[in-house]
């Protein structure tokens, strides 16, 4: 049986789905497939939480609110748990309580269902942080989830292949810039920082960054934004001006919050 894709209609809270009574042997061969209907929006959510390790409830609260079929700014509690135990029941997400929060992490399932070709993030505690707000980053750079552009950081390691180009936490397309000959895409390379980095990791960063890269964007904590931005300065001033580098704070996006580099909510 294939998973069949359905226009998202629902309105409010989606429908209980029909369960259908399971031997334990076939419990275990479950295919990805073989669950209840997925719709559009299932789908996309389930991709932007793949692509992106693991979300909070908040960061899904948000991404099921703006793919509604008629968007809202807010959807009830009720109606997010109910589709978070939708999507539990079929077999493509758990839950899981970690740093003081609720965690939506994909499964095997789930990730087949939204065609990512990766394995299922086992969660580190003190990479969270960091993860989540690499997620809220998106979130803002990216209004309508998956059609802005945004290749995530497990792309592009799977992209990197063997080479050595540094690991940004995403990149998003941008224009070409003007001089550059035979080149047909340029991209702007996203990095959350929440921590200082020592200069010589800062150094090697922007020298390994990947082919086509037309800029760079560093978004941290705004107790961070001026020592970052003056030492960023400084080491594209030492490599000859280039790459062109941003630093900006972490933006607020109504819904979520921010976790604490060591992991405690702020």
């Amino acid at each position: 049986m294939s998973a069949v894709l359905l226009p998202d209609t629902d309105q409010g809270e989606p429908r209980e789905p029909t369960m259908r009574r399971r031997s334990r042997a076939a419990g275990r061969a479950r295919r990805w497939d073989s669950g209840p209907a997925a719709t559009a929006r299932d789908l996309a959510v389930l991709r932007f939480v793949g692509e992106q390790y693991a979300v909070r409830v908040d960061v899904a609260a948000v991404l099921l609110a703006r793919l509604a079929p008629d968007p809202v700014g807010q959807l009830s509690r009720r109606t997010v748990r109910q589709r978070l135990s939708r999507w539990e029941q079929a077999g493509w997400t758990s839950r899981r309580r970690m740093l003081g929060h609720t965690w939506v992490l994909p499964t095997r399932a789930g990730m087949c269902l939204a065609g990512l070709g990766l394995d299922p993030w086992m969660p580190a505690l003190d990479r969270l942080a960091h993860h989540h707000s690499a997620a809220v980053v998106r979130l803002h750079r990216e209004p309508v989830p998956g059609r802005g552009g945004w290749v995530c950081e497990r792309e592009l390691w799977r992209r990197r292949g063997k080479a050595s180009w540094h690991l940004a936490d995403g990149a998003l397309p941008a224009a070409v810039p003007a001089g550059w000959q035979g080149i047909d895409q340029a991209w702007e390379l996203i990095e959350v920082e929440l921590h200082q980095k020592a200069r010589p990791r800062l150094v090697a960063a922007l020298k390994t960054r990947p082919p086509h890269t037309a800029h760079i964007t560093y978004y941290v904590p705004a107790a961070l934004h001026g020592a970052l931005s003056a030492q960023l300065a400084s080491v594209v001033r030492e490599l000859g001006g280039r790459p062109e580098v941003a630093v900006e704070k972490l933006p607020q996006v109504p819904g979520v919050t921010y976790l604490a580099a060591r992991g405690d909510a702020s």
